[in-house]
């Protein structure tokens, strides 16, 4: 069986994390609907793919992002100003990026707090970024306040998912060194086997 190239994993991998995105987005928008109805604040798994993905793909974090927005809107049969809103919006998810791979996927991957503050700075953006996007159709400062808090729980499953996810070797680390890693792995360990007589 030919070996999959690298441009083949990363398409693979990213239809895999987008299609968990409108699979979860569905389930959580559909129960939102029925059940919480009434209630400000919703729970979204999209926070948290967008994450993983920007830590292993940078950004094609925008897929997840976008998809989730989309699916939102589509379940929850969104106005043409709310899908741009939306979907536009999440897109503000990519600001982070620059900071991100100036400290280093690594040390944001290592280190707790920087984690957190990459999560929340990421959760922000995106509030934000719909704000923003929303000011041509509700020109008001209110409209921020709704955005940034509505999906709270949504920041805090994401701590949670991605403080348990550092221990997950590979999920939420840049895959090409990912793959580099393992494959000196594997070369070291063979070569160790050739020294070893017994």
């Amino acid at each position: 069986m030919k070996p999959l190239t690298f441009k083949q994993y990363r398409q693979i991998d990213l239809t895999i994390l987008c299609i968990i995105t409108a699979v979860f987005e569905t389930i959580a928008t559909l129960a939102s609907n029925q059940w919480f109805a009434l209630q400000a604040m919703t729970v979204s798994i999209v926070l948290t793919l967008t994450c993983i993905t920007m830590m292993r793909w940078g950004p094609y974090a925008a897929l997840p992002a976008f998809i989730g927005a989309f699916v939102y809107c589509y379940i929850s049969k969104a106005t043409l100003p709310q899908y741009f809103i939306y979907c536009l919006g999440s897109l503000f998810c990519l600001l982070p990026l620059p900071l991100l791979l100036i400290l280093g996927k690594e040390r944001v991957r290592n280190n707790f707090v920087i984690r957190m503050l990459f999560v929340i700075e990421m959760y922000l953006v995106i509030g934000v970024g719909r704000w923003i996007c929303s000011l041509p159709f509700d020109f008001t400062i209110n409209t921020l306040s709704v955005f940034i808090f509505a999906d709270i729980l949504s920041l805090l499953f994401a701590i949670v998912v991605l403080t348990i996810a550092k221990n997950v070797d590979g999920l939420i680390e840049d895959q090409k060194s990912y793959l580099l890693r393992l494959d000196r792995e594997r070369k070291a360990e063979q070569e160790a086997n050739l020294n070893d007589p017994f």
